[in-house]
């Protein structure tokens, strides 16, 4: 079984067990977070990722992991051996011992020439999105509070960035109108990025569809309407 080193904390018993027990002994690159946050989100499989999340970071047993995920332990050894095998490759090496971090190029950023858009009056300023029934009012609710930014905005990990743009979702309000279900079918965006969107909405007073709005091409029709609206007042 792939053994894990109690001794020394996380990161540092990660990296013993992939690069060798000599790892606990030097010191460690200063963008050593930066890097391995980058690796584990960009470079690896959500699952892969997670797993070696729990093993490291939570100190979850093989045998606890195995029953998490519904897998034998065996298979779950398998996981992290090969994702131990994955660390060493120089491509994910150099971002975890040789101190090269994410270039800046890499990060989403909010873009420096977005237009500053003027959002619309709240209609429900007192009342969550949550418990907002009518789709309309909701949309217009969701604009007043962020909802025009563009998804740099939000300052999401890269993994979920590059999953929403590759499916055209470009905007705070697009991405409000989507169900977790609808997400969940976006390749490469799992239960974690799901979590992690959801966060990062809840942290700007919005939220996914829960299915009471019922989005549907007129409703679409209706939001793309809107912010074109607003669009055009603000130029």
């Amino acid at each position: 079984m792939a053994k894990q080193n109690l001794t020394v904390p996380f990161p540092r018993n990660l990296l013993c067990d992939v690069f060798g027990e000599e790892t606990a002994l030097k010191e460690l690159p200063p963008g050593i977070d930066e890097g391995l946050e980058y690796v584990l989100e960009n470079m690896m499989p959500e699952r892969d990722a997670f797993i070696l999340i729990l093993r490291y970071m939570r100190n979850m047993k093989i045998r606890e992991i195995a029953a998490y995920y519904g897998l034998s332990s065996g298979r779950i050894h398998q996981i992290i051996q090969k994702a131990h095998r994955r660390l060493r490759h120089p491509r994910c090496r150099k971002y975890l011992l040789d101190d090269c971090v994410r270039p800046e190029c890499e990060i989403p950023q909010v873009a420096e020439k977005q237009i500053s858009l003027t959002p619309p009056a709240d209609p429900r300023p007192e009342e969550a999105i949550c418990n907002i029934e009518d789709a309309h009012i909701r949309i217009d609710a969701i604009m007043a509070r962020g909802g025009l930014n563009r998804i740099e905005w939000l300052n999401l990990p890269i993994r979920a960035y590059n999953c929403l743009m590759t499916s055209q979702v470009e905007t705070v309000w697009q991405l409000c109108l989507l169900s977790p279900a609808a997400l969940l079918q976006i390749k490469n965006l799992g239960v974690g990025t799901l979590a992690t969107i959801q966060e990062k909405l809840c942290a700007h007073n919005l939220v996914l569809d829960d299915g009471t709005m019922k989005i549907d091409d007129q409703m679409w029709d209706y939001a793309e309407k809107r912010y074109a609206a607003l669009a055009a007042n603000s130029e």
